[in-house]
């Protein structure tokens, strides 16, 4: 059951061999920076599934605690089934243009969502299936220890939770082509930063690992490399239950648009402060991903581009005359919204800082980071009360002109922010509390 296959796709990220960066470098320039000519009637892979295995229900709907003070903690049973719920799960149900279609917590490149989650417990190895909401006994052997060892920073203390989070490979090539690979480690980067906010709610202090053996994980996994890899691992210790704020309840892409309207300095300036706290990773980025915004109606702030000084939180002028719509393309999708958006934040990094230390394997782990940081811009805006969407459409090459940077720093995510259009998009619940109302 568990056996990997040596030989990758030849569009695949990373290449099978080690190359210090030339393979990685490559492949952006070829696929990773330039747009694709999207194909969007071609459908993403099916989520895993693994026929014949045993298969755990979780409580449904899932369970979420009261309020401090109300009743007694969750068994151990909602407490996982609360937490994968709000890591990648189906919560509501939207009303939308196109039909009904089943929620997510967090937002997906062209709604592909390559990510599986898998958790390791005492219990056994279990793959995550958000539909059922449910959970498939791969192995009823407790193989905590054994992901731990293959890490390469391993907790000090052995974790009470691991969460192994995965990407399928083809999951969406066939709507973006090649470009898929790096829309996917902003993905799971997203599904990471998910993890981190929802097991620190629960009193831990948990650390996304991006450094591990990958071969070893995908053995453990019974994955064929070929088609589903390991992009971050998530270590936490003992975890009571997942206290969820209103944000990630209420957190969602902003589909319906937004008003044109002014959003105040200071509104801004605290999404940005809660983005650039410290990440909980193994790895320190030799040049943290900084943050950029093009401010189109942001009241107290000139139009233009403006950088976010890491030491004292200020936004530094840049350049004019740029707002969000020279992000996009022309005459697509990203351009109206960007006109409509208050403001874009870029996430930005520096790819050649990397390769000297971990080789090909950077751009995936910077990709990663960069999924983390937009997650946070998400929660924070609807902590502000502000509508949010990660667009994976920006040009990649205006974003870094209009941002004036060295010739290595480039733009990793664009998020755009403003007031959502209306009411937004109808939305059913299917999360409940664990006490009376």
């Amino acid at each position: 059951m568990r056996t990997t296959s040596p030989v990758p796709p030849p569009d695949a990220y990373p290449a099978a061999a080690e190359t210090g960066g030339a393979a990685a470098r490559r492949y952006h320039a070829r696929h990773g920076s330039v747009l694709p000519a999207i194909d969007p009637a071609a459908g993403s892979t099916a989520p895993k599934h693994h026929p014949g295995v045993p298969v755990l229900p979780l409580p449904f709907p899932p369970v979420l605690p009261s309020l401090p003070g109300g009743p007694a903690p969750a068994a151990a049973a909602e407490r996982l089934g609360a937490l994968l719920a709000l890591l990648n799960g189906v919560t509501r149900v939207d009303w939308t243009g196109a039909g009904v279609g089943a929620g997510r917590p967090v937002p997906s490149g062209g709604g592909s969502y390559p990510g599986e989650v898998y958790v390791a417990t005492a219990s056994g190895l279990c793959h995550y299936l958000p539909s059922a909401h449910a959970l498939e006994l791969l192995d009823s052997a407790d193989l905590r220890a054994e992901v731990v060892r293959a890490l390469g920073r391993p907790p000090l203390d052995p974790p009470e939770t691991v969460l192994l989070i995965t990407s399928r490979v083809d999951a969406n090539l066939a709507r973006y082509g090649p470009f898929g690979h790096r829309l996917q480690a902003l993905d799971t980067g997203v599904l990471a930063g998910q993890a981190l906010t929802l097991l620190e709610s629960a009193g831990t202090t948990p650390t996304a690992h991006a450094v591990f053996a990958d071969e070893e994980l995908g053995r453990l996994l019974g994955l064929d490399a070929t088609a589903e890899r390991v992009h971050a691992v998530v270590v936490a210790g003992a975890s009571g239950a997942i206290t969820p704020a209103a944000p990630l309840l209420c957190r969602r892409t902003a589909r319906s648009g937004f008003e044109p309207a002014a959003v105040p300095l200071p509104a801004l300036l605290s999404v940005l402060a809660e983005a650039a706290g410290p990440i909980s990773m193994d790895h320190a980025a030799p040049v943290d991903c900084a943050l950029y915004v093009v401010a189109h109606r942001i009241t107290g702030l000139e139009p233009g581009c403006h950088r976010r000084d890491e030491r004292t939180g200020a936004l530094i002028p840049v350049t004019d005359g740029s707002t969000p719509r020279h992000l996009f393309p022309p005459n697509g999708p990203g351009e109206r919204a960007g006109f409509e958006a208050a403001c874009a934040v870029l996430v930005t990094g520096d790819y050649e800082s990397g390769y000297p230390r971990h080789g090909d394997r950077w751009y995936r782990m910077l990709n990663l980071r960069a999924g983390v940081i937009g997650q946070r811009i998400g929660l924070a805006a609807a902590r502000a009360g502000l509508g949010a969407g990660l667009r994976c459409d920006v040009d990649i090459r205006a974003a870094d002109a209009v941002l004036g940077t060295h010739p290595h720093r480039t733009t990793l995510l664009a998020v755009l922010l403003g007031h959502e259009r209306g009411s937004g998009t109808p939305a059913f619940s299917l999360l409940r509390a664990s006490g009376p109302p």
